[in-house]
Formats: C-alpha cells, sequence, structure tokens
C-alpha cells in the first residue's frame, strides 16, 4: 500500500472528501478565532483579556501538531493541511476580528476608564465588617469565594459580578478594629439580583455586620441600623 502518493487515480469521491474536509476545517477554524476575538473585546480589563493570547497561540500550535503527521499519508494529507489551515486561520481570524472591533470602538477594555475616588470618604452601597478574630487569609478566602463567581465567558478564572464597580479593602484602623470591605454597584443593579448577593454576604458565619449606603468613615463602632437596599450613587 503506497503512503505517500496513491498507488491509482483518486477517485471523484475521495477528491470531494479531501476539498470537504478542507473547507470545513479552514471554516472551523475562522469561527475558533473569531469568537476568541469577541470574547476578548467583552473583557473591561485589559489585563484579563490578555490572558486569551495565548490561549490563541496554544490553539494554533494544537492544530498545527495535529495536521503534520496526517499530511504523510495520501488518504489523511487533506485533513492534515485542513488542520494546518485552521490553525493558520484561527491566529489570522483572531488578529483581524480584534482589529476590526478596535476600529468599531467595540473593544471594553480599550476604552479609557474616567478616574474616581476610591477611599473611606466615598458612599459604598455595602460595608462588611468581619468579626475581629478573622484573619487577612480568611477574607481574601471570602473574597474569592463568596464575593466572585465563575468569569467565563468574560474571560477566564473568577470575577466580580458584572454590577459591583468598585472594590476597597479596609484596614482594621479604616474599620474600628475590623478588617472590613467595601463594594460599589452599579446605579442599574437589578435589585433581586443585589439582594440575593447581599444575602450570601450576610449568611456567611465570618461577616458580623454589613452597612448599606454609607461612607465607611461615617460608621461608629456600635453598629447602626443599615439602610434599606438601594445601589450607590457614582
Amino acid at each position: 500500500m503506497a503512503i505517500l502518493l496513491s498507488d491509482q487515480p483518486v477517485s471523484a469521491v475521495q477528491r470531494r472528501i479531501n476539498w470537504g474536509a478542507l473547507v470545513l476545517l479552514s471554516l472551523i477554524g475562522v469561527a475558533i478565532g473569531l469568537r476568541m476575538a469577541k470574547q476578548s473585546a467583552s473583557i473591561s480589563s485589559g489585563y484579563a483579556a490578555a490572558y486569551l493570547n495565548p490561549i490563541v497561540l496554544v490553539i494554533t500550535l494544537a492544530f498545527l501538531l495535529l495536521g503534520l503527521p496526517l499530511i504523510i499519508y495520501w488518504r489523511t494529507r487533506w485533513i492534515g493541511l485542513g488542520l494546518i489551515a485552521a490553525g493558520i486561520l484561527n491566529l489570522a481570524a483572531f488578529g483581524g476580528g480584534m482589529r476590526i472591533l478596535l476600529m468599531e470602538n467595540r473593544v471594553a477594555w480599550h476604552h479609557p476608564h474616567q478616574m474616581v475616588s476610591i477611599g473611606p470618604d466615598q458612599k459604598f452601597s455595602a460595608v462588611i465588617y468581619f468579626h475581629k478574630e478573622v484573619t487577612d487569609r480568611e477574607v481574601q478566602d471570602f473574597t474569592s469565594s463568596v464575593l466572585m463567581e465563575p468569569a467565563m465567558p468574560r474571560h477566564p478564572g473568577r470575577d466580580f459580578p458584572i454590577f459591583v464597580r468598585l472594590y476597597l479593602r479596609l484596614s482594621p484602623k479604616q474599620a474600628n478594629g475590623h478588617r472590613a470591605i467595601a463594594l460599589a454597584f452599579l446605579d442599574n443593579a437589578p435589585t433581586d439580583t443585589m439582594e440575593s448577593y447581599l444575602a450570601v454576604i450576610k449568611a456567611d458565619n465570618r461577616v458580623e455586620t454589613v452597612f448599606l449606603n454609607t461612607f465607611p468613615d461615617s460608621i461608629h463602632p456600635v453598629p447602626i441600623q443599615s439602610e434599606s437596599v438601594k445601589p450607590s450613587t457614582r
């Protein structure tokens, strides 16, 4: 049996299969590249979006490594060529897609962010006081496991919900001897979603008190009655 070349003329059916494999795999490569570009453009953080670049390169490399051995045998050669084309087109589609989205001003992380004051003298939607025995490590774990959620499809890893616009970690000196976290929500945050989010926060056994719609600097050592839940103003 011939390996490099067929020992008889290639049939019409085989030619259709060859071309079909090449076209289909090429289109798959383009689709993946464009999808990755769209996903990158939807991420508001340029730092987080940068994580997608090596993923695109890994996908391209995977297509190339899968395709190279297949081009040796004549029956699978066009599949191999299709995989190689998919890898190259995946990279080209990602780069081209990002260029078009940038030209159309549709890349979230490319927009300049307005400078805002972030400090205890700013009003926050929720100020979370932890029990005094809670450690820094426990606060970090609380942030990751309670305040954050899986960020896909925005970007890999975990992130705050999209309605959380500001996060501030308060030191014990700033929070009457407690470790504390201040959160500001978007003005148009859905009330039911926000209330569910706050309910999960309050139910955690590390949390002592949650103050709503207040300035961290205005909180007194003795817990005060919190307000009804409303998004904070910008």
